[in-house]
């Protein structure tokens, strides 16, 4: 093949093009755009939106410090003091897990988190409810076994 002619779709090495000299080579592909047309390769990847999610990247977490609990016989309560709260208790979630619960209420800029995990023994989550007062959160966690619990948390391992 000269180097004047035009390659082939398939590809051809060129050893005399005169632009890269006589001792180079050069590959001619033309990225299958004719096979393409003909149907003889796989068309581009379609991509397609699965899912949205919003979030709110703007909002702070702030710690809820103060909280008090008691012990009971088959359940342990922490109770969490807060102004008004009554008022918008739709506000307020708890997620209980068998050692942790998380407490959230979510304010317009920012939502107050008490994050209680490595609860003192294990907790039946599917049982365990709080509730709203005017100026008050009570949170009631079910014992999975009747024992005491002198602390609400685990003791920290040295």
């Amino acid at each position: 093949m000269d180097c004047d002619e035009s390659p082939s779709p398939d590809g051809d090495v060129l050893n005399k093009d005169k632009k890269f000299g006589a001792n180079s080579y050069h590959y001619w592909h033309n990225h299958g755009k004719d096979r393409a047309a003909s149907g003889d390769v796989a068309p581009p990847p379609k991509h397609e939106l699965v899912a949205t999610e919003t979030r709110m990247v703007d909002k702070r977490v702030e710690n809820i410090a103060k909280y008090a609990f008691s012990d009971g016989k088959k359940k342990v309560q922490v109770y969490v003091d807060w102004p008004g709260v009554g008022a918008n208790a739709h506000k307020v979630k708890v997620n209980f897990e068998k050692q942790q619960f998380d407490l959230r209420i979510e304010e317009e800029n920012v939502d107050y988190r008490l994050f209680v995990p490595n609860l003192r023994n294990e907790i039946i989550p599917e049982q365990s409810t709080f509730k709203v007062k005017e100026n008050q959160i009570v949170i009631n966690c079910q014992k999975l076994e009747e024992i005491s619990w002198y602390e609400l948390k685990k003791p920290a391992s040295p």
